[in-house]
C-alpha cells in the first residue's frame, strides 16, 4: 500500500538510538545488527552474553517469513500465487502465511479498502513500487480474494496479494516472542517492540522525529506494544495540479493528500501496529479514530500546518511521553 514507506521512530539505548553517538551509549547496551526485508533489524540488548542467541533466532525467523511472504522472491507463496494470477483451484498456504494474510484481509474490509494488500499495481502506476510488478498489471481489490483456512483463491485475473503491511510486523512479533525472558529492545524496518529493562534499569524509549528535522517530536516509553510509523513526504508528487505525497488511497488509486505527515501507532502486537499505521494515514485522524479504538490502538498524527506541525492525539497515544 505505501510504496515509499519512511520509518522514522528511532529507538532508545542510553539515549536515543541514533540521536547520541554510538560511543556514548555503547559501554551500557550490546547491539546488533543485520539484513531485513530489503532493510534491517538492531536489536539492542541489556546483557552481551545474550547476542549469539539473540542473533541466530532473529536470523532464521528473518529468513523463513521473507522465503514465505516477499512477493519479490520466486518460490515464495505470494510469487506462486501472484504468478498465477487466477488459479484454477485454491492455493494452500502455510500456517503462518494464511494467518498473516487473514489479518491483512481483516484489517482491509475494517477500514473500508483504505488498507488493501492488492493495491501494488496502481502504487506502481505513480512510479512508487517495485519494478518487479508489470506497469501494465490490473489493480485488483481485496474483496476479490477468498481465504478458506489455509485456501488461497481468486477469480479475478492479474491479482496482485502484498504482505509487505503485515509480514513484517508479523516477523517483529516473533522475534519478541523467541527472546522472551531476555532484556531488550528490537527495531525492524522501522518497527519497534520492547521487553524488560534498559540496563540502567529505566524503561525502554522511543522517539517519533519531527518531519523534515533531526528534531525529536515525542519520546515515550516502549511499555509492551509494539510501534510502527508512516509517513508521506510534503515534497512527492504533481498530479492534475495538485501536490501529493508518496503514499496511493487504494480507494481512489490517487496519491493521498490529506495534510498527513506521519502517524504514529501503538498496538497489542506488530502486525497490528504496520496495518493499522499504513490505514490510518490514509484515512487521517477523524476517519481513523472508530478503527484504532476498534483495536484499542493509540496513535499521533503529525499534520502539516503551513510550514508548521501540529499534533493530532488519538487514544491517549502521549500519555506514554517520560520525563
Amino acid at each position: 500500500m505505501i510504496s515509499r514507506r519512511q520509518f522514522i521512530v528511532r529507538a532508545a539505548a542510553s539515549g536515543l538510538l541514533g540521536a547520541v553517538p554510538f560511543s556514548a551509549w555503547a559501554s551500557e547496551a550490546h547491539v546488533e545488527t543485520g539484513p531485513a526485508f530489503g532493510s534491517a533489524w538492531r536489536l539492542v540488548l541489556a546483557s552481551r552474553q545474550d547476542a549469539d542467541q539473540a542473533r541466530a533466532a532473529i536470523t532464521a525467523i528473518v529468513g523463513r517469513i521473507d522465503q514465505r511472504m516477499s512477493p519479490f522472491h520466486a518460490g515464495s507463496e505470494l510469487f506462486r500465487f501472484n504468478a498465477l494470477g487466477a488459479p484454477a483451484a485454491p492455493q494452500v498456504l502455510s500456517e503462518e502465511t494464511a494467518r498473516v494474510t487473514a489479518l491483512a484481509l481483516e484489517i482491509a474490509g475494517a477500514s473500508g479498502g483504505a488498507f488493501d494488500p492488492t493495491s501494488a499495481p496502481f502504487v506502481r502506476k505513480f512510479g512508487f513500487g517495485p519494478d518487479t510488478i508489470a506497469p501494465d498489471r490490473p489493480a485488483g481489490h481485496y474483496q476479490d480474494l477468498r481465504l478458506a483456512g489455509r485456501k488461497l483463491s481468486t477469480s479475478r485475473p492479474g491479482m496482485t496479494l502484498d504482505l509487505c503491511a503485515t509480514a513484517k510486523g508479523y516477523a517483529l512479533d516473533q522475534i519478541v516472542a523467541a527472546l522472551d525472558g531476555l532484556d531488550f529492545l528490537i527495531e525492524l524496518g522501522g518497527e519497534i517492540a520492547a521487553r524488560g529493562k534498559h540496563p540502567s534499569g529505566r524503561a525502554w524509549r522511543m522517539g517519533i522525529e519531527r518531519p523534515g528535522s533531526d528534531a525529536l517530536q515525542r519520546v515515550i516509553d516502549a511499555g509492551g506494544d509494539a510501534l510502527a510509523t508512516s509517513a508521506n513526504g510534503q515534497e512527492g508528487y504533481r498530479y492534475s495540479g495538485h501536490l501529493y505525497g508518496h503514499v496511493v488511497d487504494p480507494r481512489s488509486q490517487l496519491p493521498v493528500n490529506n495534510g498527513v505527515a506521519s502517524v504514529s501507532v501503538l498496538a497489542a502486537s506488530g502486525q497490528l501496529a504496520d496495518s493499522l499505521a499504513t490505514a490510518a494515514l490514509v484515512l487521517g485522524p477523524k476517519q481513523a479514530t472508530p478503527l484504532l479504538k476498534t483495536y484499542e490502538a493509540s496513535a499521533l498524527f503529525l499534520m502539516y500546518k503551513g510550514t508548521d506541525i501540529e499534533e493530532v492525539d488519538i487514544q491517549g497515544f502521549t500519555r506514554r511521553q517520560t520525563g
